[in-house]
């Protein structure tokens, strides 16, 4: 299926309801990511707004159906490699955003000096994702076992999963 254009911009205060629309269901579903289920708006937007990100959002005929964001994945002597997260719209699930966030991502990581990106949790239950970031070039480099208490099959593994820009 072929989804419209989207366009990309960093988000704003403004942005708040909308990734939080996009984040809550997601986060209270659990099996794909570490936040708690019942994590407040206030403490989520802290996060993926917080000061040492670049959050962006991805709009398709003027509504948000995207976001993710870019950081360093360590300080000082490991800034070099960048690390993200990424969450699409549950309603707007199947149609392509993912890649095309993760294709402008990669690009912002260029542009922005990053020499590679790094996942540091890919839940390896989550096929789609993992699925997704092999299709875009990302080995997984390591497994750590039991490390995410998945909501419906217990103990699974993490993937860390890694490219060069």
């Amino acid at each position: 299926m072929k989804i419209k254009t989207l366009n990309f911009r960093l988000a704003k205060p403004t942005d708040h309801k909308a990734l939080w629309e996009i984040i809550r269901p997601i986060i209270h579903k659990g099996g794909t990511y570490v936040f708690s289920p019942d994590s407040s708006e206030q403490e989520m937007m802290g996060y993926w707004m917080g000061p040492d990100k670049s959050t962006y959002v991805a709009e398709m005929d003027g509504k948000i159906v995207g976001t993710f964001y870019l950081k360093p994945n360590q300080p000082g002597l490991g800034n070099h490699v960048c690390n993200a997260g990424f969450m699409v719209d549950e309603k707007e699930s199947g149609k392509g955003i993912g890649r095309q966030m993760g294709l402008f991502a990669l690009d912002e990581a260029k542009k922005s000096g990053y020499l590679a990106m790094q996942f540091n949790y890919v839940i390896s239950t989550n096929q789609s994702a993992v699925k997704l970031w092999q299709s875009l070039d990302f080995d997984i480099i390591g497994e750590i076992p039991a490390a995410y208490r998945h909501p419906e099959k217990g103990l699974v593994g993490v993937y860390v999963m890694y490219r060069r820009v």
